[in-house]
């Protein structure tokens, strides 16, 4: 390198100015043009920088977006699978059953599944026992006698969630509920043919066999066509018209029974009023919905809201409270379209020792204004769900109000997490193995327990928790906080059901502490179940008036229906006797009365019994006895012929 040096510098020395000049500037030339390159090639670099991270930064987004897409279509796949298992499939209770049965295992436990679908327990296992003793001597009989537990063991399908012995009970309670109806008895013979086949006077009637047919009549309207008298009196004659009021309201043709049909029908049955008028009209009755709305917003809120008021003050008295509530749309309430309003629903406990009592709200929002204001006198528990509104009542009220938790929502999180898995491809042994069904399983055994407890008295109730039903609830959330110490990685809707388990564990044991507290809260779910299916049929209310009518008669009906009367003549009843203690302002002139308007009342049995007479003693003017038919008698001469073939 320091030869090559020396010789650059020799050449140079050896260049006049003129050359040297000449070669720099051409040096120069050729500087300036690498330092453009240089340039030009530096500015692509930082375009291809800067091309390069936008790119980069497009491929995480695409990424993003590709993993959000991912997770939506898991959802609706999820979502889909829930809602055809919800239409289609079976309860999470019969589905374990089934599994069980599958993998032949000894142990039956009882079929919870009812809580939630029905109120129609088994009363094999509910209300047969009655004391604490009684229930440990069935469980030591249990003990000693493992077979006898197997062999009660229901023969279930995974092909069939009912097995066809099944049918026999409803046969028999169907057959049962006739001897309530009104009979019309008919003979049904023809003596021509029997003598025909048998030979005149060569037969008699041993005895009648009974066969049942049920009948409808139809068009159950009538017109009750009312003459008052016009008094002509003195020599002047002077007339004198005698007046009329209707008392249900004045100038219509509305009778007690024609109201009470139409409410029957809609909040009972679930039938809007556009087709009430549509049937109406189809039995010869011109009456428009127009009518049947103004009829039923003008007279409701008058009869039915004193009723209700006093039916309010009765539940706040029962320390122990159910909650729930659902959706409601409101179309001329002053918000916006599509705005959700709620219905809630208050109710005594199913296990309190008091009338039922079961009350409907209307509100325009879900905020805990509603149960402040409802609640402002309470003491005593809630069983709710997880709601947000119920803990802050809580905390609220300094100890006033306790809240308990739900273990139907507890299991429903857990069956969600279940079955949005795809089952298809595993065994029955593969299924309970996860720990989803195991979860299932160990609030199986607690309801099978808790089940067995309804009739019991609290106090008893209460010892047989602490001894049975608390180490199954031990047993549970010992095994759902192993799952979540675990540190395994479980799907996101197990991982919700485990958080939310964990999270309400104080509520969900709080059942524990008194015998009046149930376990779950599917008896408010049950009371608003018909309200579910009457929304789904007329959709929305107009306004907000009529909201509150629906939440008033929801109240009565529920309330008649869960004191086992009949929601019609009850219904009735209310609209006959409330306007009798109502002034001309339609105010109450004595509270007095409406201790006879509840359901339980002496004055409404007196006149539920009245009613039943009076219908059978209607109809049996309507299906007279007939003459018992015999047959035909032998002449004298048939008799001598008849003894001479003897002889």
């Amino acid at each position: 390198m320091r030869a090559d040096r020396d010789k650059f510098i020799d050449s140079m020395n050896s260049l006049d100015n003129t050359e040297l000049r000449s070669l720099c500037l051409r040096l120069y030339d050729e500087l300036t043009e690498i330092t453009l390159v240089g340039n030009a090639n530096d500015r692509i670099n930082t375009e291809s920088t800067i091309a390069y991270l936008r790119m980069e930064k497009e491929l995480a987004e695409t990424k993003k977006n590709l993993e959000e897409r991912d997770k939506m279509i898991s959802s609706l796949s999820e979502q889909l699978s829930l809602k055809t298992r919800t239409v289609f499939g079976r309860s999470t209770e019969k589905f374990i059953a089934d599994i069980e049965e599958a993998c032949d295992h000894t142990e039956e436990f009882v079929d919870e599944s009812d809580i939630e679908d029905n109120d129609a327990h088994d009363k094999n296992d509910i209300g047969s026992i009655v004391s604490l003793e009684e229930y440990k001597k069935c469980r030591a009989e249990e003990n000693t006698d493992p077979g006898t537990k197997k062999n009660k063991k229901k023969n279930v399908s995974l092909s069939s969630p009912k097995s066809g012995n099944d049918k026999a009970p409803r046969l028999s309670k169907l057959y049962e509920s006739l001897k309530d109806l009104p009979m019309q008895l008919v003979y049904d013979l023809d003596i021509d043919k029997l003598n025909e086949d048998y030979g005149e006077g060569n037969w008699r009637i041993a005895r009648w066999h009974e066969h049942f047919v049920v009948e409808k009549i139809e068009c159950p309207l009538y017109v009750r066509k009312i003459l008052t008298p016009v008094i002509s009196s003195g020599l002047e004659h002077r007339m004198t018209t005698i007046p009329y009021k209707n008392p249900i309201k004045d100038r219509t043709y509305l009778s007690a029974s024609l109201l009470a049909d139409i409410l029957y029908r809609k909040f009972v049955l679930s039938i809007p009023f556009y087709r009430q008028s549509e049937d109406y009209n189809t039995w010869g009755l011109a009456l428009s919905r127009q009518v049947i709305i103004k009829w039923v917003n003008e007279l409701v809120p008058t009869i039915i809201s004193p009723v209700i008021d006093y039916l309010a003050e009765l539940m706040l008295k029962c320390m122990y409270h159910q909650c729930d509530e659902s959706y409601l749309l409101v179309n001329r309430d002053g918000r916006s379209a599509g705005s959700k309003s709620f219905m809630w629903v208050h109710s005594t406990s199913e296990l309190a020792d008091c009338n039922p009592i079961i009350l409907f709200f209307y509100e325009a929002t879900r905020g805990t204004d509603h149960l402040r204001n409802l609640l402002l006198e309470f003491h005593g528990y809630i069983t709710c769900d997880a709601y947000v509104s119920y803990r802050v009542l809580e905390e609220e009220s300094n100890g006033r109000i306790m809240t308990t938790g739900c273990l139907m929502h507890c299991r429903r999180y857990f069956a969600i997490a279940l079955f949005v898995n795809d089952l298809k491809d595993l065994s029955a042994e593969q299924i309970l193995e996860m720990p989803e069904v195991k979860v299932l399983m160990l609030i199986r055994e607690v309801y099978a327990e808790e089940n067995k407890l309804k009739s019991m008295t609290a106090d008893d109730r209460l010892l047989a928790r602490k001894e049975f039903v608390a180490p199954k609830m031990d047993a549970l959330f010992e095994y759902i906080h192993e799952l979540n110490d675990s540190g395994a990685v479980f799907s996101e809707k197990l991982s919700k059901a485990i958080s939310y388990a964990i999270n309400q564990e104080v509520y969900l044991r709080r059942f524990l502490e008194d015998g009046s507290i149930p376990c779950d809260n599917g008896s408010s779910e049950r009371h608003i179940r018909r309200y579910s299916v009457g929304r789904s049929n007329w959709l929305f209310a107009d306004t907000p008036e009529g909201a509150k009518v629906n939440a008033a008669m929801y109240s009565i009906v529920e309330t008649a229906i869960a004191n086992k009367v009949n929601p019609y003549i009850y219904i009735k009843y209310l609209i006959e006797k409330m306007p009798e203690h109502l002034d001309s302002d339609n105010q109450l002139t004595d509270r007095k009365c409406l201790k006879d308007m509840v359901p339980w009342s002496d004055a409404f049995k007196a006149y539920e019994k009245e009613c039943t007479d009076s219908r059978n003693r209607a109809y049996a003017d309507m299906f007279p006895p007939p003459v018992i038919p015999r047959p035909p008698k032998r002449t004298p001469k048939e008799q001598e012929g008849v003894a001479a073939d003897t002889a």
